[in-house]
């Protein structure tokens, strides 16, 4: 499946469960506090029923990939992060928990520099398609940390606060 095809996908479940909130907050109230057990486990059971395909697509534990296929997975990263964010010589990538459905979910934010220091605008999606990009070049790092990516070295770091990416 290609990138631009995950990417519209996940938009297009993010905007389904959006519209399934705005349904349910109009017919309920905007307090879920307010509402029934069972209205409640509704709109969860809908939510989870909704995030099926995305799951499926990006799954919550990736699997390691061969030393050969993470090796070329490095030697090509450069590229690739080019390919999202043209100019980029420094990625800082942050993790980001969601506790929207009960359940903690991690998402990531990225942050794309160029050899000025300038902040890069993302393409929408982006985050999500650089977060991808480093675990599968990196499997072995702590990704519930923010990570750091230079193009100089291509290697990943954990992100030191007060420190410049």
């Amino acid at each position: 499946m290609s990138t631009a095809l995950e990417s519209r996908l996940a938009d297009d479940v993010e905007q389904a469960l959006v519209r399934l909130d705005a349904d349910f907050a109009a017919v309920y109230g905007p307090d879920m506090g307010a509402w029934s057990k069972g209205v409640r486990g509704e709109l969860l059971e809908m939510q989870r029923a909704r995030r099926t395909a995305d799951r499926e697509a990006h799954p919550l534990h990736p699997r390691k990939a061969s030393a050969g296929r993470r090796r070329r997975r490095q030697r090509q990263l450069a590229w690739r992060i080019g390919q999202i964010a043209p100019g980029a010589v420094t990625v800082l990538l942050a993790p980001v928990w969601t506790d929207a459905t009960g359940e903690s979910h991690r998402t990531f934010l990225a942050q794309c520099f160029t050899a000025d220091g300038a902040k890069l605008r993302l393409p929408r999606g982006g985050s999500n398609r650089l977060a991808d990009l480093m675990q599968g070049a990196f499997p072995g790092a702590d990704w519930n940390r923010a990570q750091t990516w230079r193009a100089a070295t291509n290697q990943l770091t954990g992100w030191q606060q007060g420190r410049r990416p």
